[in-house]
């Protein structure tokens, strides 16, 4: 007597209520590794089953009766998984039904891993010229010699064989694919509430760029650093930004190297670096800060960047640390009077001196080289009226500095001559060596 689909689907889940009965806890770990792997091979091919019936699905149309626009939609919807997922199930289909039937019946059978023939469909049969080489016998690298491959090489090394099978096989698809990628790159930076908005997207070249930068400056994280990777990946690209401009990598013909300018008038300056106004201070008012009256009300005395707004009296703190700074006098009218001659704090041989003495970033356990750094006052040059002694500086890692100086973070030295690190409650951070 011939058995069914449905009886053989029934035993299946039969036998699936059986294991989930079964405690993982009373095997050792040779056992449970070997039923990991036998589960995961199983739960490849049945996946596999699943794809190969789409396409009747597809084909009968009776999908389209709940409202749904596409057989992915309602996969996405009767599956209760994601879109993405749904329409890669139905992306496979295809492709076993087409192009790709020694895969399926390997994907089937489970001696081509189901990741394995996730990589055939999505890079192989995508165009016309791609799939004419996937009919072609072994010795011509056709589909045979690829399922050969999928059977004997990990999931990394078959992607990228693929991947280059595609690339060889019409190499003027993938031209016409990065024509339509650059046209559909894009970078937008939008200024939005407490900050800025970021969005975009990029070729594989430039994403790829993009990336090996951000990893290149993404030092490991101290042990006190609980920002998650793309928060750390935030600061490395504004870490990019930095090291461009202050390296005069963007070109010559200017006349001084473009920057990040701040505006800020004096008053507001010394506020920010003695830290008047902060929670606790002498300031007045409820929240220990009262306005005070100002002669140009478009300002309002705040420190501001042209073009994105205030920035936090911390923030401005960091920048006036290590900047150059240029006096620029306005009248009533804000016009301008003078212009003062710019200074940069710890320049030439004492800058080189700090650089040298510390190596690295000094902050406890950060390791981050001078190129993603700063030389910060021990003795604020302001509020302490500090000299720009080498000996009174220190190299701190951008992201460092500017912790030191939101937190109110007091630097000193040690009998013995080490950094100590010491936060505005009086506690010791971690000795720097």
């Amino acid at each position: 007597m011939a058995i069914s689909s449905d009886d053989l689907l029934e035993a299946m889940r039969v036998a699936t209520d059986l294991l989930a009965e079964f405690d993982p806890r009373d095997l050792d770990g040779c056992e449970a590794a070997q039923q990991f792997l036998a589960l995961d091979q199983v739960a490849g091919r049945i996946t596999a089953l699943a794809a190969r019936r789409l396409p009747v699905v597809e084909a009968d149309g009776w999908w389209a009766t709940d409202g749904s626009r596409t057989v992915a939609s309602w996969v996405s919807s009767a599956g209760r998984m994601t879109y993405g997922r749904a329409a890669s199930l139905v992306r496979l289909g295809r492709a076993f039904q087409g192009a790709l039937p020694l895969t399926a019946a390997a994907a089937s059978a489970g001696t081509v891993p189901f990741d394995h023939a996730q990589a055939l469909a999505r890079h192989a049969p995508t165009s016309d010229i791609r799939k004419e080489a996937l009919a072609a016998p072994a010795s011509e690298c056709g589909e045979e010699f690829l399922v050969e491959h999928a059977e004997q090489l990990g999931a990394d090394p078959f992607a990228r064989l693929v991947a280059r099978w595609a690339a060889a096989a019409d190499p003027e698809s993938d031209e016409r694919g990065y024509r339509k990628a650059t046209d559909r790159e894009f970078v937008g930076l939008s200024e939005t509430t407490g900050g800025f908005h970021l969005k975009g997207f990029l070729t594989t070249n430039h994403g790829a760029t993009l990336r090996a930068a951000l990893d290149a400056v993404m030092t490991p994280p101290t042990p006190d650093d609980t920002r998650t990777t793309q928060q750390r990946r935030a600061q490395a690209l504004a870490d990019v930004a930095r090291l461009t401009l202050d390296q005069g990598l963007v070109g010559s013909g200017a006349a001084v190297r473009p920057h990040l300018t701040c505006i800020v008038d004096w008053e507001s300056l010394q506020r920010a670096l003695h830290r008047t106004g902060a929670a606790g201070s002498s300031a007045s008012g409820p929240f220990g800060f009262r306005l005070e009256p100002i002669a140009d009300e478009e300002r309002f005395a705040v420190g501001e960047i042209p073009g994105a707004g205030p920035i936090p009296q911390h923030v401005l703190a960091r920048l006036a640390c290590d900047s150059e700074i240029t006096r620029v006098v306005f009248g009533p009218q804000s016009q301008v009077i003078n212009v003062g001659r710019a200074e940069r704090t710890f320049s030439g041989p004492r800058r080189r001196a700090i650089i040298a003495r510390d190596g690295t970033c000094r902050y406890p356990d950060c390791s981050a080289p001078p190129s993603l750094g700063e030389l910060h006052h021990v003795d604020h040059w302001v509020r302490d009226l500090g000299d720009t002694d080498a000996n009174r500086g220190i190299l701190l890692c951008w992201y460092h500095h500017a912790l030191v100086h939101r937190l109110g973070i007091e630097i000193g030295r040690s009998p013995t001559g080490r950094w100590t690190f010491t936060t505005r409650y009086g506690s010791d951070l971690a000795r720097a060596a």
